[in-house]
């Protein structure tokens, strides 16, 4: 925790002084490190301290990111209107993460799993695991999803009802906010409902909300179908965490790694064929896109149910 968030800080303070624009990709880079660490870390502490709700609590964890996904480009707007400039705001930035920083130091973490570090061998064993494999690939969906939506739903309301960009950009926040007051109401649901029920119902929303999008006749029609793919989302990240923590109990920290990852690698690959589709067919296929990988979602979640729940 401690390194993952010095990455941040060093990167984004970089950023502010770097000699050359060069240089800039790689602190970027340190910073994307830094947060992945940020991210496999609290999650997997969450898991290890609520093992008997692992899903419902990594849900509320996950409402505090939604919040800082939302808060922090909104206070940036609001520190560039009263004249501050990007070089200011960042070096705020910064020091604002100097305060879980000092929190961290004084913080007693649970002790390790294990005496031994894993072995090499035994590490690459988790990459032939079937459980891994589909947690990962529902993930792998699960992740595109969530980046898709905020990163090509503007340009859709933007062409589709020919509004101007700044109020296409709802979008953003529009689906930041449902996905983080969602996770706030299973925080609750998940310790009294089946979760593989909860993550299904949540799905066939989203797929609702996509068909909203899509057909919606008025710009706050398609918007309000964003705001349920957004309540649709929520769920598949702490369930699919949580499940992982119940199959691999005693190597929690090496299987969140892969899944986050595995999740990490469908959020760059497809945004990036989804961005290729769309300029090459037109903003008309985001729609179909997303009931492409919501429906392969769903057909996995069956895997996940009869190759792990019932096992």
């Amino acid at each position: 925790m401690i390194l993952g968030i010095l990455f941040v800080i060093i990167g984004i303070e970089g950023i502010i002084y770097a000699p050359y624009v060069s240089v800039i990709p790689y602190l970027f880079l340190l910073i994307g490190v830094g947060g992945g660490v940020i991210n496999g870390v609290t999650n997997l502490i969450v898991a290890i301290l609520y093992p008997e709700n692992a899903g419902a609590w990594i849900s509320l964890l996950g409402v505090f990111y939604g919040v800082g996904a939302f808060g922090f480009p909104l206070l940036t707007s609001i520190l560039l209107d009263s004249g501050l400039d990007y070089q200011a705001i960042l070096f705020i930035t910064g020091l604002v993460l100097v305060i879980p920083l000092v929190f961290v130091l004084f913080v007693k973490f649970p002790a390790p799993k294990r005496e031994k570090p894993v072995k090499m061998r035994e590490y690459l064993g988790f990459f032939t695991k079937p459980a891994i494999i589909i947690i990962g690939l529902v993930l792998f969906f699960q992740s595109a999803v969530e980046a898709i939506l905020p990163t090509w739903a503007p340009t859709f309301l933007k062409d589709t009802f020919h509004v101007d960009y700044s109020r296409a950009l709802y979008a953003i926040t529009v689906s930041c906010v449902s996905i983080a007051l969602t996770r706030l109401f299973l925080s609750q649901l998940l310790k009294k409902v089946s979760s593989f029920k909860v993550l299904l119902f949540s799905l066939i929303v989203a797929m609702v909300g996509i068909l909203i999008m899509g057909l919606g006749p008025k710009f706050w029609v398609s918007l309000s179908g964003i705001a349920l793919i957004g309540v649709g989302l929520a769920a598949s990240f702490p369930v699919m965490l949580d499940y992982a923590a119940d199959v691999f109990p005693g190597y929690t920290g090496i299987v969140f790694s892969i899944v986050i990852g595995i999740a990490l690698v469908g959020n760059i690959l497809l945004n990036l064929l989804t961005g290729y589709i769309l300029q090459l067919l037109g903003m008309s296929m985001l729609s179909v896109l997303l009931i492409l990988f919501v429906s392969i979602i769903i057909a996995l979640l069956y895997a996940v149910k009869y190759k792990i729940i019932k096992q």
